[in-house]
């Protein structure tokens, strides 16, 4: 059973039309879609979603209705939130990666959200941030006004986009030193993060 994301205040928009919470979703297909953007987009394989809607080859229409199976594994909880959750993870986003691409952004919130839903670390967001020793930013007490890139890309984790293959930790192997992180299987590079278990 996941943990809960703060406090339940509804589920956004967002959650609806990227990742339909755990269920399918439809999506009308535009000029220049491909199943391999697609797959990208909704954090589902191209595979799956050929499969899901009975297709021999990879040749899609603008204009076609399909079918996008539900993202795995993904917690309903996580489309939920309370206002100051999103402001407060918008703002670590923007501390910690605010020269990162909108993917890096995004993944610096999913491995937040992966930690509330992780039996090892604390069970809220506001938790997950303030938790002693964790992000430098928070202990520097400079956790910076987020930019409206750093609040989409909280949007699109809590709707359960997740690029980082469930990654619990990252770090800038240019400006910090760990061997302790240097020691974990890398999950995924994104820009100048490192991903990790």
């Amino acid at each position: 059973m996941y943990k809960k994301i703060g406090l339940i205040t509804g589920i956004t928009a967002i959650a609806l039309s990227i990742a339909g919470g755990t269920s399918a979703s439809a999506h009308t297909v535009k000029e220049g879609d491909t199943l391999w953007k697609l797959g990208q987009s909704y954090d589902v394989s191209y595979e799956d979603i050929k499969r899901d809607n009975n297709m021999e080859g990879n040749i899609i229409r603008p204009g076609q209705q399909l079918n996008i199976p539900a993202v795995k594994g993904v917690s309903q909880e996580r489309a939920k939130a309370s206002s100051a959750d999103k402001r407060l993870l918008a703002s670590l986003v923007e501390s910690e990666a605010m020269g990162e691409s909108f993917e890096g952004k995004t993944a610096v919130a999913a491995v937040v959200l992966n930690r509330v839903e992780a039996d090892s670390f604390p069970d809220s967001i506001q938790g997950v941030i303030f938790d002693k020793g964790q992000f430098q930013p928070v202990l520097e007490n400079n956790l910076k006004k987020p930019s409206s890139q750093s609040e989409k890309a909280v949007e699109k984790a809590l709707a359960g986009y997740d690029n980082t293959n469930g990654s619990l930790f990252f770090y800038n192997k240019t400006t910090a030193v760990s061997r302790w992180l240097d020691s974990k299987p890398v999950n995924k590079v994104i820009g100048n993060h490192t991903f990790s278990k």
